[in-house]
């Protein structure tokens, strides 16, 4: 009966360390995943830099509340820098 006991426990254990070792690898293979198909194209982040850096046409508050229908007032107004 013992013997039996004790086999059971050798087994719960194991589970536990085999569960552990599963998770850590399903985690590895996604932070590698990850890391391989997530690369931003430095071309990407230097052409948004310059389109940022162009200043492009500035939208004023005023104007997005009058395309939207609504009242904006002057007390909500915040400077645009």
């Amino acid at each position: 009966m013992r013997m039996k006991f004790h086999l059971r426990t050798e087994i719960a254990e194991m589970s536990k360390i085999i569960g552990a070792a599963i998770a850590i690898t399903v985690m590895v293979v996604a932070i590698l995943a990850w890391s391989k198909f997530a690369v931003v194209n430095p071309h990407a982040a230097a052409a948004t830099n310059a389109a940022a850096a162009g200043g492009g046409p500035f939208i004023s508050p005023f104007e997005t509340m009058i395309k939207l229908g609504k009242d904006l007032p002057f007390e909500d107004w915040r400077p645009a820098n």
